[in-house]
């Protein structure tokens, strides 16, 4: 018997979660987008291109670290969809606030390009990491109340749910981490936040989510 919504949150009012999973696309291509826009080569007079690439090497050095970690995130976004089959109204904000830190990211990126040394370069290492960290509390909020709320498509092996719960509290706790050191290195807090991307590519978890001959 379907559930009946009898609260403005209800999961009947909101149904699959298709068009949320196609906005939160756009939102990723748009933010992974803005981020080329803050790469400029400004060749000086009688200044060679070679020069000018090596004196932009900041800039590009921060937009690949970005694109690498919104890109990853979209894919994880995408493998843990797969396994929400309904959404509420509180999934919805959920979903929101994550999309905002990854909006927001841009703007860290371009201020770690500029800043590459000194006390400011310690102010924008804070807040590259903290908006990844940020980002990380969004999913781990989305999946805690996907999983609570009942939300996730028929056969998700409870295996699978302990191991996407570890994984994302480690990574919260490790983008936490790596964002305090830039109060010693902030090249450091950028380094460790590209490492710690790298260590999701598998996903949520290596491990399958779905019950043999029940997957989506």
């Amino acid at each position: 018997m379907a559930r009946v919504a009898n609260r403005w949150w209800g999961v009947a009012e909101r149904g699959s979660a298709g068009r949320l999973e196609a906005f939160s696309d756009g939102v990723f291509a748009i933010a992974i987008t803005l981020l080329i826009l803050e790469v400029r080569v400004d060749q000086a007079p009688e200044e060679s291109l070679a020069a000018a690439l090596h004196h932009a090497l900041p800039e590009i050095g921060a937009f690949a670290a970005s694109f690498l970690q919104i890109g990853i995130m979209w894919a994880n976004h995408h493998a843990l969809f797969r396994l929400i089959d309904r959404v509420d109204q509180l999934l919805l904000l959920l979903n929101l606030l994550l999309l905002g830190c990854v909006s927001f990211l841009p703007l860290p990126t371009r201020l770690v390009s500029e800043h590459t040394s000194g006390v400011d370069a310690r102010t924008a290492a804070l807040l590259y990491g903290g908006t990844l960290t940020a980002c990380a509390v969004g999913f781990n909020l989305v999946w805690h109340r996907a999983v609570r709320a009942n939300l996730l498509v028929e056969g998700v092996q409870p295996a699978f749910i302990r191991d996407v719960n570890v994984r994302y509290l480690l990574g919260l706790v490790a983008y936490a981490g790596a964002t305090l050191i830039a109060f010693a290195s902030p090249v450091a807090t950028v380094l460790l936040t590209v490492a710690l991307a790298l260590v999701f590519l598998l996903g949520p978890s290596p491990r399958s989510g779905l019950v043999r001959g029940e997957d989506h």
